[in-house]
């Protein structure tokens, strides 16, 4: 059998045999301990170098991080204003993290931190919902979902917005 069986009720499930599993983030002595912000699963960069995963700043503020999967450090890779309010995808590149933030679209460039609007801000009956950005295969649109309404009935519609450095917003 290649899954060991726990005899301790109370323990958790033993990876199969000859797989090894470690722990990478070490959280306690923060401020605010621990994964933080919306419901969201971690991202390996498409390369592979890289996890992201959300956690909040010494302001209490949901930022993005990086860490390695050999280990180290966490990294903080954004130091924006206002929290990431989604689950968020990376560019087929690596190149790019696409979320919701600030009732908007937001991308982050994934070697300087730099974020930056890519739609409108829009009232919060109207705002992206909080489940995750994703990009198209050829990085050039990132499909999210928005509450519309339509005919009296208002539900989650899928939306499209198309990336190109020229339509971001200052």
């Amino acid at each position: 059998d290649l899954i060991r069986a726990s005899t301790n009720i109370e323990s958790r499930p033993s990876p199969p045999v000859g797989i090894s599993q470690r722990r990478l983030t070490f959280t306690a002595d923060k401020k605010f301990p621990g994964l933080q912000g919306p419901r969201h699963w971690l991202q390996s960069s498409p390369d592979g170098s890289r996890i992201a995963f959300l956690m909040k700043d010494a302001a209490g503020i949901v930022q993005f991080w990086t860490i390695s999967p050999n280990g180290g450090a966490p990294t903080q890779l954004t130091h924006n204003h206002w929290s990431v309010a989604s689950a968020f995808t990376w560019s087929p590149d690596g190149r790019e993290l696409a979320y919701v933030m600030d009732n908007s679209i937001f991308v982050t460039d994934t070697a300087t931190g730099r974020s930056r609007r890519v739609t409108e801000r829009t009232a919060d009956e109207i705002a992206p919902r909080p489940e995750a950005c994703v990009f198209s295969l050829d990085g050039n649109k990132i499909a999210f979902v928005r509450r519309k309404k339509s005919d009296g009935v208002e539900a989650n519609q899928i939306c499209v917005v198309f990336f190109q450095a020229k339509n971001s917003i200052k």
